[in-house]
């Protein structure tokens, strides 16, 4: 388009020419010199205007590139979306039925378990034992190790807690990848992410089975209708005792807290 602008340009001062000396001979030269002038300017807008229009198709080429990676880049984003899934890390929440609301799912939620406090075999862990539980047909019943549920020995856990059941539930930190109980904080340490806190639990010293530390949540429930006292893996209060425990920080029989967090 500038090429045909350019074009009629150069008509019209010719007509200008033309107007001052109607006489103007053909073999004018300086005439002559000026028409090859601007003939040459034309020539030179010609080509400027090719190299404009084939720098706009590249331009338009990029652009229809960018947006196909950036379609590319939107279905990588689904996927690792999609893939995600298939990431966290799993914790048991005792004492509650349900997980915390800040991004973790519920896996399922149980009756809290493991072996009588009176059996010096026992099995030292406490578990999670799901509500709707699958026997594998022809199996004989008996064994020489045993299951039971799980009590409150008092309310220190909660009100009106003594002796009820102890529910559980199992949960996924979505997007977190680890996963850690920390004896005596109620809080995470740096950039770990609170997932619950509360007190921590253990079976009795001078009861025969072995026991490990659980973190029962600040806000404790129990499974309605179990309220009877049937023992089985029993959930105490932990106390710091000083000695080889150093006081302070700690004091003698002080109440143990707990926290678990992930990242």
């Amino acid at each position: 388009m500038h090429s045909f602008k350019y074009f009629f340009c150069f008509l019209f001062s010719i007509a200008e020419i033309v107007a001052e000396d109607k006489r103007i001979l053909i073999n004018d030269p300086d005439v002559m010199t000026q028409i090859k002038q601007m003939s040459l300017e034309l020539q030179t807008l010609k080509q400027k205007t090719a190299q404009l229009e084939q720098e706009s198709t590249q331009k338009s080429s990029e652009v229809s590139q960018m947006k196909l990676d950036l379609g590319s880049a939107k279905i990588k984003i689904t996927q690792l979306e999609n893939s995600n899934s298939g990431f966290g890390s799993v914790y048991t929440r005792w004492g509650r039925k349900d997980c915390p609301s800040n991004g973790t799912e519920l896996v399922y939620t149980g009756v809290t378990g493991g072996g009588l406090f009176d059996h010096t075999g026992s099995a030292v862990n406490y578990v999670c034992l799901p509500h709707d539980p699958d026997f594998i047909q022809g199996d004989t019943p008996g064994g020489a190790a045993t299951i039971y549920g799980s009590e409150y020995q008092d309310n220190y856990f909660g009100h009106n807690l003594f002796d009820n059941d102890v529910p559980c539930a199992v949960c996924r930190a979505v997007t977190k990848s680890s996963v850690l109980m920390i004896p005596g904080k109620i809080k995470c340490y740096g950039d770990w992410h609170l997932e619950f806190y509360g007190r921590l639990a253990a079976g009795y010293d001078n009861h025969n089975a072995a026991s490990e530390f659980v973190c029962v949540d600040h806000q404790a429930q129990y499974i309605e209708g179990g309220g009877a006292n049937h023992d089985g893996k029993l959930f105490y209060k932990v106390g710091a005792k000083c000695g080889s425990l150093p006081c302070p920080p700690y004091y003698d029989m002080a109440p143990m807290s707990c926290v678990v967090c992930s990242r």
